[in-house]
């Protein structure tokens, strides 16, 4: 048995390690691509990006793992099947449950090294990825500009159609400007800081750089082109137009720039970012964003108690309306100082209301970052028993259709993949708008699959042909008369 149980374990670790190499690299070049404009043209060093990959590799593994479990069980059990070692091993008497024993062994440890790292690898990974990849994005680089691509800064983007050998001289040129300027004449725009919020769009046929070797600043001179500026009615108020347009036929912007080379930022600054956190620091902040909505309770309590002298001999306690003529408490004062009396008791219930509102706002505030915390819990778990339902699911299901190799399980593995993807985002999506609870929305998939995984392990355990066409076609021969 024994020997059996080894060579169930090597039938699955080969396919499941090729898988799950195979889906990291896919889900790699992915992200190459979609990232590629951000790495273009920032000199960066091979070091830096190899960093970059590593760290997106590991916020793959939640993907990656239960799929590569889900496809290897697949193939595994589809190969013992199509060769009749499945159909010899319970002709010996050995039920599939046995058969499957050393494997649950092993996917138990996966699911459990799925749990750590979840916990304690994959918010360090995530973390240190997002912060680099800040990093990157922010890199300022004045004198590469590829044609074709946007070159992304925190202020403006720029991209051109084409430029000539020397790499000074442009055209097509496209600019967004989203910083604040100074109301100058058109002829000399720069960066400067203004209260008065607008974006800018500016086009023109031609362009080259003005001081190429000042990498302080990135200065253009273009000719030909438009410029056309949208204001802000809210904080410009001379202006009563939505934009405005200007023709030129030669104009200079320039832009600021802080830095061009590749300069890491100090990770301090983000060390309280909410994926950092592992389960007892999740418990931890609970707890005490918790115990601060309590204080902001007594201090609204406090505040109603002081400002209206609510004590517990009140009648307001016992009645569901308190009736107070106000005429008579004011009628033995004088007309001025019920005046007075009257502003006094307006400011005091302003301030009450503006307390209230503050008080709402934090409370609400609160409520999104609990759901949050809620629904990060949840997550420490789901990798991990997903990594189990999908074994359940994936080796009766290999049992039952009896295919091995790379064509119907892979097919199979990615149609119920997809499956627990949508219904796994769509859970999160619930749970984040409120429409699920995190305990329910994060489980969406476990709740919806689970059945079905004991379904097909019970029916696979009793040879049961649900997935044999050939087993069909006989029974509809048999209907047909044929």
């Amino acid at each position: 048995m024994k020997r059996i149980g080894w060579m169930i374990i090597s039938s699955f670790s080969g396919p499941f390690l090729l898988n799950f190499i195979i889906w990291m690299l896919i889900l790699d070049m992915q992200f190459l691509w979609l990232y590629v404009d951000d790495l273009m043209g920032k000199g960066l060093e091979w070091n830096i990006i190899l960093e970059l990959l590593l760290y997106a590799s590991a916020n793959w593994v939640p993907l990656a793992l239960p799929l590569s479990v889900l496809l290897a069980s697949i193939m595994s059990f589809g190969s013992l099947g199509e060769k009749n070692e499945l159909l010899a091993l319970k002709a010996a008497g050995i039920s599939l449950f046995k058969i499957m024993r050393p494997l649950i062994v092993v996917v138990f440890m996966i699911a459990v090294f799925a749990f750590y790292f979840t916990n304690n690898l994959w918010p360090v990974a995530n973390f240190k990825m997002r912060v680099l990849l800040r990093d990157i994005q922010n890199t300022k680089v004045a004198l590469v500009l590829q044609p074709g691509v946007f070159f992304k800064s925190d202020n403006f983007s720029i991209r051109i159609g084409d430029k000539n050998k020397g790499g000074n001289e442009f055209s097509d040129i496209l600019i967004y400007d989203h910083s604040n300027m100074n109301r100058q004449s058109l002829g000399a725009w720069s960066y400067k800081s203004d209260p008065r919020d607008y974006k800018r769009v500016i086009r023109a046929k031609k362009g080259k750089l003005v001081n190429p070797e000042d990498k302080s600043k990135l200065s253009l001179e273009l000719e030909d082109g438009y410029m056309i500026q949208e204001w802000d009615p809210k904080s410009f108020k001379e202006s009563n137009i939505p934009f405005t347009k200007y023709n030129f036929k030669q104009t200079t912007i320039s832009f600021e720039m802080n830095a061009f080379e590749f300069q890491r930022s100090s990770e301090k600054s983000y060390q309280k970012e909410q994926y950092l956190l592992n389960l007892s620091q999740l418990y931890k902040l609970n707890d005490s964003v918790n115990i601060e909505r309590k204080k902001r309770y007594d201090k609204i309590a406090q505040i109603i108690s002081n400002e209206f002298y609510l004590n517990k001999d009140s009648s307001f306690e016992n009645n569901h309306e308190l009736n107070i003529n106000f005429k008579s408490i004011f009628s033995n004062q004088s007309k001025k100082l019920q005046k007075k009396n009257f502003k006094v008791a307006t400011k005091r219930l302003d301030q009450l209301k503006n307390h209230i509102r503050i008080a709402k706002s934090k409370e609400k505030s609160s409520k999104d970052y609990l759901s949050d915390l809620k629904i990060e819990w949840n997550r420490k778990f789901t990798l991990s028993y997903a990594v189990l339902m999908l074994f359940f699911l994936g080796g009766p299901l290999g049992a039952i259709v009896k295919k091995g190799g790379l064509g119907w399980p892979v097919i199979t593995a990615i149609l119920i993949f997809l499956v627990y993807f949508i219904l796994t985002r769509a859970g999160e999506e619930m749970a984040a708008n409120y429409n699920l609870g995190p305990n329910i929305g994060m489980w969406l998939s476990a709740i919806c699959i689970t059945p079905v995984s004991i379904f097909i392990f019970f029916k696979a355990n009793q040879d049961a042909r649900i997935f044999d066409t050939e087993w069909y076609t006989k029974m509809l021969r048999k209907l047909v008369g044929k």
